[in-house]
């Protein structure tokens, strides 16, 4: 049984375009030679950047360009001073916590790792040293009988 498909058969070399249609009403494109627009020689080969911007423009653009990124060296100054790193060990879990604090809240703003990794791992020591203690507890009945 034969299924048409629009899509080509395989093995079969296809371009994926059709032919040009010719139109009665189609219009020349090709310019005269006198017509043709071409692009301007440059002068230097370094100087491509140079020729977006006259020197005036270049000049502004640049200072503008140096008074944004002071203002954003200030504001991340600015942010380091009001941040403290602070390095402590959670017993309850027995890992090293890396916090980020803000200096004048107290407020935590990045936590290493999270609060929930921490609650989970001292679960999981505190059922260890359970069990621990009840294999421990079951050894010593052993011992004594």
């Amino acid at each position: 049984m034969d299924i048409p498909s629009t899509r080509p058969a395989v093995g079969t070399n296809s371009t994926g375009r059709p032919d040009p249609v010719q139109y009665r009403e189609a219009v020349r494109t090709e310019l005269p030679r006198a017509q043709r627009v071409t692009q301007p020689p440059s002068n230097s080969a370094g100087s491509a950047l140079d020729d977006r911007r006259p020197g005036d423009a270049a000049a502004r653009d640049d200072r503008v360009l140096a008074d944004r990124r002071a203002r954003m060296e200030r504001i991340a100054d600015t942010i380091r001073e009001s941040l403290q790193r602070r390095i402590e060990k959670d017993e309850a879990a027995g890992l090293l916590v890396y916090r980020t604090v803000d200096k004048e809240t107290g407020e935590v703003v990045r936590q290493y790792p999270d609060e929930m990794v921490l609650k989970l791992r001292a679960y999981a020591r505190e059922m260890a040293r359970k069990e621990e203690n009840e294999a421990s507890d079951t050894r010593r009945v052993e011992r004594v009988a």
